[in-house]
């Protein structure tokens, strides 16, 4: 089943944050923590803009025939933004399976250069400012393009639609993934640590990130059984050695699909989703 989100819980990721500094006292040193350089949102409130909220999103786009997408997308945040108008648009929202991504690390711009800290703001249409000019942010809307344009749409509908985004880790001072493990090696080194400890290091890193994508995940019922993770490659996605060593690949099922920024056809696409999806298929959301 790929369960359906309540008003509470849809408010929950609005209202609760990370509740950062103390969760990373379990698992790391006060001189692993300033090493690492965390980004200040993670230590922020709800109110101040460190919520669940700030750090994920949801597959929900409509097409509204806009023909600029950032004003397209614009009006789907809109809707994404508030309980009242999703039920206006039968929008239905859902937490069975949850797509996962690395590392919610870089924030988009607005369209007048503007760094954006908007609820479920993350893994929409976005955009980063390059010199005078501001390019694309590749995009999930891509797993709803390549299934509506293979014929898919009534599976994207009522399947794969309003499925619960986030990442695995919240603002490491890296944006690109694969970097993140690199990056623990060399502070490991700067502190000295032996080839032993930087890996406990490094584990007590993922296990930090483990409890808090637990504790998310809570809000939303605690009904998440399949972790999507969005890099096809289970063997050497750095998302997947983040679920070993939390312990969480043996919580959650956990599959894998193309990221959206790679360069499947929309038929591979279309197929992989599906695939990862198919154990809803034909069961009814509750």
């Amino acid at each position: 089943m790929n369960y359906t989100i309540t008003k509470n819980q849809y408010e929950s990721l609005k209202l609760h944050d990370l509740n950062f500094e103390k969760t990373a006292d379990k698992y790391l040193t006060k001189e692993e923590i300033t090493a690492i350089g965390f980004q200040e949102t993670l230590y922020l409130t709800a109110e101040e803009g460190g919520s669940y909220a700030n750090f994920s999103s949801f597959a929900y786009w409509e097409n509204r025939n806009i023909k600029q997408a950032f004003y397209e997308a614009r009006e789907n945040l809109k809707v994404l933004q508030s309980w009242n108008l999703l039920q206006e648009e039968n929008g239905q929202l859902r937490a069975g399976y949850v797509l996962l991504g690395v590392n919610a690390g870089a924030k988009g711009m607005g369209i007048k250069g503007i760094e954006t800290f908007e609820h479920f703001e993350m893994f929409q249409l976005r955009s980063l400012k390059d010199n005078d000019n501001y390019k694309r942010i590749p995009n999930a809307m891509r797993y709803k393009n390549a299934l509506i344009k293979t014929g898919n749409e009534k599976f994207y509908n009522e399947v794969v639609s309003g499925t619960y985004m986030t990442d695995f880790i919240k603002g490491f001072p890296t944006n690109y993934g694969p970097d993140i493990p690199k990056k623990i090696k060399e502070i490991g080194r700067e502190l000295n640590y032996t080839e032993d400890q930087s890996e406990t290091f490094y584990t007590n890193v993922c296990k930090l990130f483990g409890e808090i994508l637990v504790n998310e995940l809570a809000l939303l019922g605690g009904q998440t059984h399949t972790l999507v993770v969005m890099g096809k490659n289970k063997e050497t996605n750095v998302v997947n050695e983040f679920l070993r060593r939390s312990g969480l690949d043996e919580q959650y099922k956990v599959t894998n699909i193309s990221h959206y920024s790679g360069s499947p056809t929309h038929i591979e696409l279309a197929n992989e989703i599906i695939q990862a999806f198919q154990q809803v298929r034909h069961s009814k959301s509750s």
